[in-house]
């Protein structure tokens, strides 16, 4: 698994620290890391040449005198490993404001009609018009399967019975254009290189819809052989990007992911489960902390940028003694629609590995919100304690027991304390509210400085590059 590659890597790494760094421990340090990557399937080309411009960026370097070697040879690895999956070009930006037709082509089984559900939602989310039209008129259950899903995301589809693709697919394509949706989405039938008639038809489509961005969906599981697909298919149309599908749980994603960036066709999307918001924008920086347990702060800001929370707000509910159950359960509703919670850590730096309590439990929580009144739910949960048959009402409602209700107000008061205390440091909440793109190297500083008031020592060390 790529994750799993990510700790074998930084533990390398983390092993160059607290020590002596001498030209043998670098070695060594690099030699397991190229063997690391041999193993999980990153092409021998890939990993020659990233362990050619490791040794000659080290042969070339003059270490000053209180230079820590560790960090910059950690540094230096790190580079290497990014340029490893960085096409060094962009994908295709939507635009708003005019119509866009975005096609999917694929091979078989990649996971394309679930992708481009995703895909919609993902651009629905961020306030597009979107529409899908389903054209794969060759597999059975095809159309049934973007309908459901598209109900589930309240996405509008279009779909025809008429057997050929060319035809429907412009049929689509003409009617969301003309009701003005933004982003028009044309799922396509799987097809391999070697189908010359599938190809042909893929062409034809094509020529007939004129497509603003093609893009080529892919199962990371097919390893190195992305390079050969990928290529085909770019031979045929002009792909401006590539998503890669369930690359959460395929043992040779690092060699797709490597040997696409040889194809200089950018990955847009990763695709890392069958939820509707298993979809995360690529970026190589952020791809490599995160597999290296650095978090991606950047990603996680943008998840919740699009839940549009108030943080000042709940702060000052917090301050003036406003805050309550019904406000907890909000916060606890949006934290869930973010995804698994296992997914959330791993964007955190240092907690890529902490151990979560079972997602059913949080279920359970949510239950229990529902069974109260609204008079329980605008309390602090005082209420609670003083009447024990409310607790024995809820917990038969919810379906629990009465010990997780009075464990939920605990874990009510344990969080109003915590951003309590938070909301009253200046440092978080100019950390909650930081821009660091549009700051200068000493606000950067001056605010790495503050955080440290506040965050552990580790969890610092791991920011590095959001303080940067």
């Amino acid at each position: 698994m790529i994750f799993d590659l990510g700790k074998s890597i930084n533990s390398t790494l983390q092993n160059l620290f607290g020590r002596d760094v001498t030209d043998q421990a670098i070695d060594a340090a690099i030699k397991d890391i190229v063997r690391q990557l041999i193993q999980n399937n990153v092409g021998t080309k890939c990993v020659t040449q990233l362990k050619i411009n490791l040794d000659n960026k080290i042969k070339n370097e003059k270490f000053k005198p209180g230079i820590n070697k560790a960090k910059w040879v950690y540094n230096a690895i790190f580079d290497e490993l990014v340029n490893l999956v960085d096409p060094k070009c962009e994908p295709y930006k939507v635009k708003r404001g005019r119509s866009q037709v975005i096609m999917l082509v694929g091979l078989q089984g990649a996971g394309k009609t679930t992708t481009v559900c995703k895909y919609a939602n993902f651009y629905k989310k961020k306030g597009y018009k979107a529409g899908i039209v389903c054209a794969d008129t060759f597999r059975a259950g095809a159309f049934d399967q973007i309908k459901q899903n598209a109900l589930k995301i309240n996405v509008p589809y279009f779909g025809s019975s008429d057997p050929d693709p060319v035809k429907v697919a412009l049929e689509g394509v003409e009617k969301f254009k003309k009701d003005k949706f933004e982003v028009i989405l044309v799922d396509t039938s799987g097809r391999h290189t070697q189908e010359n008639d599938l190809f042909n038809e893929m062409e034809e489509i094509v020529n007939a819809i004129a497509p603003d961005n093609i893009v080529f969906v892919m199962d990371a599981g097919i390893g190195q052989s992305a390079e050969h697909q990928a290529m085909g298919f770019k031979e045929k149309v002009n792909l401006g990007s590539i998503i890669l599908t369930k690359v959460d749980g395929a043992e040779k994603a690092g060699g797709a992911i490597s040997s696409v960036a040889i194809t200089k066709c950018p990955i847009e999307f990763i695709g890392s489960g069958e939820g509707m918001d298993d979809l995360d924008v690529f970026s190589p920086k952020r791809f490599i902390n995160k597999i290296l347990g650095k978090g991606d702060l950047e990603g996680l800001a943008e998840k919740i940028k699009d839940l549009k929370i108030d943080e000042k707000e709940i702060v000052n509910k917090i301050r003036s003694g406003k805050y309550t159950l019904k406000d907890f359960n909000l916060q606890l509703q949006q934290l869930m629609s973010l995804g698994p919670l296992s997914k959330v850590m791993e964007m955190i730096p240092g907690m890529g590995n902490f151990p979560m309590s079972d997602e059913g439990v949080l279920r359970k929580m949510v239950c229990i919100f529902d069974s109260m009144t609204e008079k329980e739910l605008g309390s602090d949960g005082e209420i609670l304690k003083r009447e024990p048959t409310r607790v024995t009402r809820i917990a038969r409602g919810s379906g629990t027991r009465p010990e997780l209700v009075l464990q939920l107000v605990a874990q009510f008061e344990m969080m109003a304390n915590l951003m309590k205390k938070l909301g009253n440091n200046q440092g978080f909440m100019n950390l909650l509210n930081a821009d660091t793109s549009k700051m200068s190297a000493s606000e950067k500083a001056k605010l790495k400085q503050q955080a440290t008031g506040f965050l552990p020592k580790n969890v610092i060390n791991q920011m590095e590059d959001y303080f940067k």
